[in-house]
């Protein structure tokens, strides 16, 4: 079987090195347009601000060791488009023949038509070429006052990275609040005062109209000018869609699959960043784009391809950041997003502490749990805290994905140490809340 994976990130990566495993002799052909297999794009920020001190160190393999399993390596190639009559990829090196196909071709950074968006001195933040120019330019031109247009993740993270090598930041942000697809205004709040705590800056509501200078020296905002030496354009990531488009396969947002990852033609898999699959709580096409989305994906799609009856379930599109040493975890549907589509909940919220009241070093953390009221089951979960909101995320969303209900959560077992946890668990508390609105 010859198996032929377009995109050498993530998805792309991971897919070859599990189908080597589960079949010792399939022709495995990975093409990919960077010059490097995969890194991790989540780590590109810290690469920024020094906590990593080389963008190199964010590659996982060398190119070398996907030699070793027999992948052939076909990179800084480009793929111009795909023959499904004749199961070919045609690259701008000659054509390349398939049996199955793997579309792992990612996203791309959303730019909006700003008037001076290509000047000197704006950035995106998606690939180690935008890592190296940031650094080129911080370097070159020493920058004192940065603005980054987009409070999502990467907008964020940038920020971060950008007061940690001393500039003034400011945050410009369309909608109301920071982090507004994964948060409520509430939760969204307590992010905002420990950046600001920090010397990070905000402007909601409000867009960006011009970038002024080349390089820059200011940015329009709303009615004011203010002056900037770096922009980042942080305004989210757009689905590589185009190449399945123009071979005829069915696309939306992403490019459309099916359970086991397959597209309209089912010789052709598509997995990443760039595959539409199934909301858990809405049961509506949406995305994924988080690098575990991607290497379940992969794990998936290469099983189904060596015969095993997998499916990729339906996504609550768990993530997790951390800002300033606060932690973020979230996971399914927002409050805001559940009256958008019309689902009653009940919510429980708590804010607590990580430790017992009477041991020392315990960190304010507070739990925001949303259910269904039709039928009690947990679909949604925000938890922002000092310490340890890994663990508590994971948790919610494994009971999440099993169906757990408000009983489940508020009489989970829990573990107890003064130096650890409370007695009570915040999120069994923050479940015992919504109880009683139940009630």
């Amino acid at each position: 079987m010859k198996i032929v994976v377009v995109g050498s990130g993530t998805a792309g990566s991971n897919f070859a090195l599990f189908m080597r495993k589960l079949d010792r002799k399939a022709e495995i052909t990975v093409i990919g347009k960077e010059p490097t297999m995969q890194y991790s794009p989540c780590a590109l920020p810290h690469v920024i601000s020094g906590t990593i001190e080389k963008p190199e160190d964010v590659i996982v393999f060398p190119k070398e060791f996907y030699e070793k399993q027999k992948i052939e390596m076909m990179l800084e190639t480009e793929v111009k488009a795909i023959d499904l009559g004749r199961n070919v990829v045609i690259t701008d090196k000659g054509e390349v023949s398939y049996d199955k196909l793997v579309l792992a071709v990612g996203s791309k950074a959303f730019v909006p038509p700003i008037k001076g968006v290509e000047n000197k001195g704006v950035f995106t933040l998606k690939s180690l070429d935008d890592v190296r120019r940031i650094k080129s330019y911080i370097a070159e031109r020493k920058p004192k006052r940065a603005i980054v247009i987009g409070a999502g993740l990467i907008g964020l993270e940038g920020a971060e990275a950008f007061v940690k090598l001393g500039m003034e930041v400011l945050v410009v942000e369309l909608m109301d609040r920071l982090m507004p697809t994964m948060l409520d205004k509430d939760t969204a709040k307590l992010v905002q005062a420990e950046m600001e705590s920090h010397g990070v800056s905000f402007r909601f509501g409000v867009g960006v109209s011009e970038i002024v200078g080349s390089p820059v020296k200011a940015v329009k905002i709303g009615d004011d000018e203010i002056p900037a030496d770096l922009v980042l354009v942080a305004t989210g990531v757009r689905a590589n869609t185009d190449l399945a488009r123009q071979a005829g396969l069915e696309v939306n947002r992403g490019i459309v699959v099916n359970e086991h990852l397959q597209t309209s033609d089912p010789d052709i898999y598509a997995i990443g960043d760039c595959a539409e699959v199934i909301d858990a709580v809405t049961g509506k096409r949406t995305l994924s784009q988080l690098g575990t989305s991607a290497v379940r994906m992969a794990k998936v799609a290469a099983e189904h391809i060596a015969g095993k009856d997998v499916s990729f379930r339906p996504v609550f599109n768990t993530a997790i950041t951390e800002l300033f040493g606060l932690e973020i975890g979230t996971f399914g549907i927002t409050e805001e997003r559940a009256k958008k589509e019309g689902i009653d909940v009940v919510v429980g919220k708590f804010r607590g502490s990580t430790k017992p009241e009477y041991y020392p070093g315990g960190k304010p953390i507070t739990v925001k749990l949303i259910f269904r009221k039709s039928d009690r089951r947990l679909i949604g979960g925000q938890i922002v805290g000092g310490e340890r909101v890994w663990g508590r995320i994971m948790t919610l969303s494994a009971l999440a994905q099993k169906g757990a209900t408000v009983e489940d959560v508020a009489y989970l077992e829990t573990a107890y140490a003064p130096p650890i946890s409370p007695t009570i668990d915040p999120i069994t508390v923050a479940a015992e809340m919504a109880q009683r609105r139940f009630r």
